[in-house]
């Protein structure tokens, strides 16, 4: 008869799932059957689809996406500093009015795109596009931007 699983059985298959290890990795680690590992990480709802290829890969794309993130950030402060220059040499008052609603809506993106990037540092990837969708596409109340 095999040993009833512990609390400690199973918070060391979540730490060393969460580090990327592997089912038979797991087993060899903490003297437990593959068996047993399956049934606990199902139990916990834990998967070993693609081990630590898919950790990895999960890592490098929030890496990337961070950098990408940066970046729009920078482009959009760097857009708006061009729509205020822009402001003075403008012809009419329309262009410079034009220019001042473009320069606070790209200081605005900027704006949202780094607040998302500080909250995502701390939490999932998951749901972030979504976040910043409804930043970008709606105003404060949720309606979208009419102009």
């Amino acid at each position: 008869m095999a040993d009833p699983i512990t609390d400690a059985d199973r918070e060391a298959v979540r730490r060393l799932h969460a580090e990327g290890k592997s089912r038979n990795a797991i087993a060899r680690e903490t003297g437990r059957s593959a068996a047993t590992v399956s049934k606990i990480a199902a139990a916990e709802g834990l998967t070993f689809s693609g081990g630590a290829r898919v950790a990895a890969a999960t890592e490098a794309r929030r890496a990337d996406a961070a950098a990408r993130r940066e970046q729009l950030a920078d482009d959009a402060l760097d857009g708006a500093l061009a729509q205020v220059e822009r402001v003075g040499a403008a012809d009419s008052a329309r262009d410079a009015r034009d220019y001042a609603t473009a320069a606070r809506a790209l200081t605005e993106v900027h704006a949202k795109v780094a607040e998302l990037a500080r909250h995502t540092k701390t939490s999932s990837a998951g749901g972030m596009l979504d976040r910043l969708a409804d930043a970008l596409l709606g105003t404060q109340d949720g309606a979208p931007d009419g102009g």
